[in-house]
C-alpha cells in the first residue's frame, strides 16, 4: 500500500498545536484547583462509578457502534484502546471473535470487570496498561472512543494504532471535547473561559500530518451529560470545576444550574446546549514512519 503524502492543514504543525492546547488546558485546570481537591495518580478515581452508571443507561448499539458494525466481520479480533468501563464490550463481543480491552485506570478496570461479569462475556481479554502497549499486539480492527483528548503526545498514539491494525482504524470523539457542555459553569464560577482540549478536527489534521488517510464522518452525538438528580449534577459539576464542597461555591453552582440545566425525560437534568454531532474518524492502515522530520 502506498503511503499517503503528509499534509499540514493550513501549513500548521498540528502535533505542536496539539501539545500546546493540552498543556494550556491542564495548566488552567491546575491553577483553578482547590488545594483540598482530592488528587490521585488515577484520574478516574472517584468518578468511574458515575461514568459507568451513565454508560449503562445508554442502549447499544449507539451511533458509533451502528456505524462500526457493518465494517466488522465475525472472525475479527478487535482492540478497544481506552475501553473505560467497558460500555462497548458486551455488544462488540457478539459481533466478533475476540476483543482485547486496553485500559490503564484501576478505577475504570474495576467497573469494566463488573460489566463483563454482569453480562457473562467470555471472549474479551483485558490488558491493564496504557497505549502504546509495552508488547505490541495486532488486530483486524482498532477502535478508540473519547480517549485522545487526554493524550499529550498524539503522534506516537496514532502511529501505534496504525501499526497494530490490519484492516481498519476507527476513532470516535466529539467535534469539541464533551465537557464543552459544562464550560459555562467554569466561566460562571471561575470567572474565565475554559480553554479547549483538541478533539475531532484537530485529530484529523494530526492524522494527515502523520500521513494517515483519515476520513471524518459525522454521526449523531448522544448527550454527553445527563444527570439523574440535582444532587448528582452538583457533585459532577463541582468535580469538573476541580472544587471541594463549600457553601458559598455550591450556592454559585446551584444558581448556575438553575439557568444552564433543563429537565429532560425521566426527571433528569441536562445542559441546555450540547453537541448534536460527533466524529467518526477512520482509515485503512498504512505503513508509516516517524513524523519528526515532516
Amino acid at each position: 500500500m502506498t503511503t499517503m503524502t503528509r499534509t499540514r492543514a493550513g501549513g500548521y504543525d498540528w502535533l505542536s498545536i496539539w501539545r500546546q492546547m493540552y498543556d494550556a488546558e491542564r495548566a488552567q485546570g491546575e491553577a483553578a484547583t482547590d488545594p483540598a481537591f482530592g488528587r490521585s495518580s488515577d484520574t478516574w478515581a472517584g468518578r468511574a462509578g458515575r461514568y459507568a452508571a451513565a454508560s449503562r443507561r445508554r442502549a447499544q448499539p449507539d451511533a458509533f457502534m451502528a456505524a462500526l458494525t457493518p465494517r466488522l466481520r465475525p472472525t475479527d479480533r478487535v482492540i478497544d484502546v481506552g475501553a473505560g468501563t467497558g460500555r462497548y464490550l458486551p455488544y462488540l463481543a457478539t459481533q466478533v471473535a475476540e476483543v482485547i480491552a486496553v485500559e490503564p485506570s484501576p478505577a475504570m478496570l474495576s467497573e469494566l470487570e463488573r460489566t463483563l461479569s454482569d453480562e457473562g462475556v467470555t471472549n474479551v481479554r483485558v490488558l491493564a496498561e496504557g497505549w502504546p502497549l509495552a508488547r505490541p499486539l495486532d488486530a483486524d480492527v482498532i477502535i478508540s472512543s473519547h480517549v485522545v483528548y487526554g493524550v499529550r503526545e498524539i503522534g506516537p498514539f496514532l502511529e501505534a494504532i496504525d501499526r497494530a491494525a490490519r484492516r481498519l482504524c476507527a476513532l470516535y470523539l466529539g467535534l469539541k471535547h464533551p465537557t464543552t457542555a459544562l464550560a459555562p459553569f467554569w466561566e460562571r464560577v471561575h470567572g474565565q473561559k475554559r480553554l479547549p482540549l483538541p478533539a475531532a478536527l484537530e485529530t484529523v489534521a494530526a492524522c494527515h500530518q502523520l500521513g494517515l488517510p483519515a476520513r471524518l464522518e459525522l454521526v449523531p452525538a448522544p448527550e454527553a451529560f445527563r444527570f439523574p438528580s440535582a444532587e448528582e449534577a452538583l457533585e459532577e459539576i463541582r468535580a469538573r470545576l476541580r472544587l471541594t464542597p463549600d457553601p458559598s461555591r455550591d450556592a454559585a453552582i446551584l444558581a448556575a444550574m438553575a439557568e444552564l440545566l433543563v429537565p429532560v425525560e425521566d426527571e433528569q437534568l441536562a445542559p441546555r446546549e450540547q453537541q448534536r454531532y460527533a466524529g467518526l474518524i477512520w482509515w485503512q492502515p498504512e505503513t508509516i514512519t516517524s513524523a519528526a522530520s515532516s
